[in-house]
């Protein structure tokens, strides 16, 4: 019998204020592998998945517009149901605003907190990539599922 791997990655969307800044993290990635996706006996899952361009959106607003905002990411793992195998990256897909410097290549979000990327003043709809590596025929069947928490200071 086929069995049925289920990818899931929610999103932390919350206001945070902090320091006078304030993000909006809007959005989530859902990727369910099928047991379809096995063409025949022997051959492994593609092994990695990505989600849209702009699968999650973040809205920035700081007061003093002319300090530079850090922006951090982590994640957060639900009651243990990550496996060590995948490994989770993210990248900002747009690079068209001249406040924003940083994130546009795909880093590894890991259980403790990085810089994502860096900006000023306001941001609108930033667009957000996510990328899994490590898919196998050899991870436990189950629902995998982590939270990532963006973080801002000035």
């Amino acid at each position: 019998m086929k069995n049925l791997i289920l990818i899931v990655l929610l999103m932390f969307s919350n206001y945070l204020f902090c320091q006078n800044v304030k993000i909006d993290v809007s959005g989530k990635w859902k990727e369910k592998i099928r047991a379809s996706e096995i063409t025949e006996a022997g051959n492994d899952y593609v092994g990695t998945y990505e989600s849209d361009s702009d699968e999650t959106e973040i809205e920035i607003e700081a007061k003093n517009k002319n300090k530079t905002i850090t922006v951090l990411i982590r994640k957060e793992d639900d009651y243990d149901e990550w496996h060590p195998n995948l490994q989770l990256q993210v990248r900002r897909t747009d690079n068209n605003n001249n406040n924003s410097n940083g994130g546009t290549s795909y880093q590894t979000i890991t259980d403790f907190d990085s810089v994502f990327f860096y900006t000023k003043g306001k941001e609108n709809e930033v667009p957000i990539q996510y990328r899994i590596n490590g898919i196998s025929v050899l991870l436990p069947v189950q629902e995998y599922t982590t939270t990532i928490i963006f973080t801002v200071f000035q």
